[in-house]
């Protein structure tokens, strides 16, 4: 189901004021994908958004289908490849009561690019205009899995008729020149070229509809096969984040490019966000080195750091940053293991 389409976009009510559209390219994308494959709930498809004001205006928001998976597809935009209709929903698309698919997410207020992606919902009013509709996937699944049954040979016209109108979903006025067009748009989008298909009578045109080829077995693989690769493949890559994720706070915690207050901060950020961060952080030069030859740091002997105007630096915590920093490089040790045996020392002699 698509999501979001690909390069740039603006809403129908002229949204976004700030820049002069959205962007989403593959670079954009590859952190939603990411961050989709990582989270242990899904996302939820409400009805008309109602889940962002049902916290606020105390109403009900009920759930009409969910996702996780997502995928870029080139040229197109973001795609959800693991849809679960809920059965209400379902009927709603069936009887086309609800057409279009409306996301909800974040971005850059500068640039314009897609950040995060929040929820979607089912609307008949979508900010986004040229996406695809629910109702034709739904409608064409429905269509090609369910049998077309015939009338005995000797059965009245009409009651063939009636079946045909049944069966392309067409309402019972319409007559034996709508079914044609309709069987030909079938069939030309089944594989049949239109100008052959314009020679076909109503039941050559019926047959070629229906005649589709059976899969062959030998190329496919069982869904609860796929479903557990899919599911190694997210543990995998969760895993790969994560020891990324170390790998790069411990050096930005040890050259200063990222201070302890905002550690947690970061391990919550995706993979992507924080390696943008590095990218283009400082590191601070009074920590490229211990600056009392091995010795912990007393404290009416903090460092000299140079801070921009109007900033400080707290000397006593700078100064316990600095001996940690060092006794984690010394003894091998994590730099919250150091800064809690410096803490549990300082206790003991203050």
């Amino acid at each position: 189901m698509q999501l979001l389409p690909a390069g740039a976009f603006r809403s129908l009510d002229g949204r976004p004021k700030e820049v002069e559209h959205w962007l989403l390219s593959a670079a954009d994308a590859a952190p939603l994908v990411a961050a989709a494959a990582a989270r242990g709930t899904p996302y939820v498809f409400d009805y008309e958004h109602q889940s962002l004001s049902a916290a606020s205006e105390g109403h009900k928001a009920p759930a009409a289908g969910w996702f996780q998976a997502l995928e870029w597809i080139d040229g197109e935009g973001l795609f959800a490849t693991d849809v679960q209709w809920t059965d209400t929903a379902r009927r709603l698309i069936e009887d086309d009561e609800y057409r279009y698919v409306s996301p909800v997410f974040t971005w850059d207020r500068a640039s314009g690019r897609i950040t995060g992606l929040i929820n979607a919902a089912l609307t008949n009013n979508p900010g986004l205009d040229g996406m695809r509709m629910v109702a034709d996937l739904v409608a064409a699944r429905i269509a090609l899995a369910a049998p077309l049954t015939f009338p005995a040979k000797d059965a009245p016209m009409d009651e063939l008729l009636d079946r045909l109108r049944q069966f392309l979903n067409l309402p019972a006025s319409a007559d034996v020149a709508e079914l044609t067009a309709e069987l030909a748009a079938l069939s030309t989008q089944l594989g049949a070229a239109p100008e052959a298909a314009s020679t076909l009578t109503l039941g050559a045109r019926l047959h070629a509809a229906l005649s589709i080829q059976s899969p062959d077995p030998a190329q496919y693989v069982p869904l609860t096969v796929h479903a557990e690769v899919q599911n190694e493949l997210a543990a995998l890559r969760t895993q790969q984040a994560e020891q990324e994720r170390s790998a790069l706070l411990t050096a930005a915690l040890a050259d200063g490019r990222i201070l302890p207050p905002t550690e947690a901060y970061w391990r919550a950020q995706p993979v992507a966000a924080l390696r943008a961060f590095l990218e283009v952080a400082q590191p601070m030069t009074a920590l490229g080195g211990t600056q009392t030859q091995g010795r912990p740091p007393t404290r009416d002997t903090a460092p000299a750091f140079a801070t921009p105007h109007g900033h400080h630096v707290d000397a006593e915590r700078l100064t316990l940053h600095l001996a940690a920093t060092d006794f984690a490089r010394k003894h091998g040790v994590s730099y919250a293991q150091a800064l809690r045996e410096l803490e549990v020392d300082q206790h003991r002699n203050p």
